[in-house]
């Protein structure tokens, strides 16, 4: 059996870079092809490779290995300009794919927010990059594979998290 992780944002950097005029209630539809957009100034932004907030995105270095992994990902181009430093780097966000993927034995809280996140084996044993279907939450799930292979990129910005299966 394969091991899932859960990507999730590495709340241990602190000047992560802000895109500004981008909220986590745009949808991917709502976005045009290609956006330009400003960053919040800072003393110093650091341009790590994942970023999940406003809305999850990555660099064109991890897309280039994530891409692999799941060829149904959707993308479109952001690019992030720092007026300040003028220096500007390009990010994409994806719409990924979402997998029905969860055993009976996960639980939620009243609110319908995910308490324990179990996936059943047998729904995700041949995906490796995948978005959680039927939850409020945005989980977003990669295989041991994929996970080994951003690591050994020493991509920034995230850390994994196992999550349970039965």
């Amino acid at each position: 059996m394969r091991d899932y992780y859960q990507l999730m944002d590495d709340s241990r950097i602190a000047q992560k870079v802000k895109p500004q005029g981008l909220r986590n209630e745009d949808s991917f539809a709502q976005l045009p092809p290609v956006s330009i957009l400003d960053v919040a100034e800072h003393s110093f932004n650091e341009y790590t490779d994942w970023l999940e907030k406003p809305v999850p995105m990555m660099s064109q270095q991890m897309k280039s290995i994530i891409e692999k992994y799941n060829p149904r990902i959707q993308w479109k181009c952001v690019h992030l300009i720092d007026k300040r430093s003028g220096s500007q780097n390009v990010y994409w966000v994806m719409q990924i794919p979402t997998l029905d993927c969860l055993s009976q034995d996960s639980e939620f809280y009243l609110n319908g927010t995910v308490k324990r996140l179990v996936l059943d084996h047998e729904k995700v044993k041949s995906h490796h990059f995948f978005a959680i279907e039927g939850i409020l939450e945005p989980y977003i799930v990669v295989s041991l594979d994929a996970a080994e292979s951003l690591l050994r990129r020493s991509y920034t910005g995230f850390v994994l998290q196992k999550v349970e299966q039965a």
